[in-house]
C-alpha cells in the first residue's frame, strides 16, 4: 500500500529523511519513501502496515498528517521515471528559474544546447536583455511556445 503524507512546503526532503531515520528504531516496516519534485507538500510512503499517526515514529517535525486512503500504484508510476525537463522545452518557451542567483525569475528560452543540457535564457523583467546560461535542471517550464 502507498500512503501520502502532507508536509510543510519545501520541507518534503527533510521530512522524508527524518522519517527514514525515525522508522529504523520502530516496529514499522516501510519499504520505500518517495519525495517527488513535482508534488509540493507531500511525500509518498510504501508499506504493508496500517499507518497510525499516533505512532511515535511518525511524530516528525513539519509532517502535517496522513492523507486518508492509499494511492494506486498507477498514479505513482509517473514519478518513478520522470520525463526529462529538457524534452519539453523548445526555443521561445517561458520558464521559471528554480535555483541559482536568478531564482523565481521568469525568462524566455533563446537557445538550447542538448548535448550539454544547457539553456540560454533572457530574463523577462530585466531592463536590458542579458543572455544567461543555466543547466536544464535549474528551470521549470511555465508556458511552452506553440510550434
Amino acid at each position: 500500500m502507498i500512503f501520502a503524507f502532507r508536509t510543510a512546503i519545501n520541507q518534503e526532503k527533510n521530512v522524508a529523511a527524518l522519517l527514514a531515520l525515525s522508522i529504523r528504531g520502530s516496529d514499522l516496516e516501510v519499504k520505500s519513501i518517495l519525495s517527488p519534485e513535482t508534488i509540493k507538500g507531500y511525500i509518498l510512503v510504501e508499506t504493508d502496515d496500517t499507518l497510525d499517526m499516533q505512532n511515535p515514529a511518525l511524530k516528525i517535525p513539519n509532517m502535517r498528517g496522513l492523507v486518508e486512503g492509499n494511492i494506486p500504484f498507477d498514479e505513482v508510476k509517473t514519478f518513478l521515471n520522470p520525463e526529462p525537463v529538457m524534452s519539453k522545452i523548445i526555443k521561445g518557451s517561458i520558464v521559471e528559474l528554480i535555483s541559482g542567483p536568478f531564482k523565481d525569475e521568469k525568462a524566455k528560452v533563446v537557445r538550447i544546447d542538448e548535448s550539454k543540457e544547457d539553456v540560454v535564457l533572457e530574463l523577462i523583467e530585466a531592463a536590458v536583455p542579458i543572455p544567461v546560461t543555466v543547466k536544464g535542471d535549474q528551470i521549470r517550464l511555465i508556458q511552452r511556445e506553440a510550434e
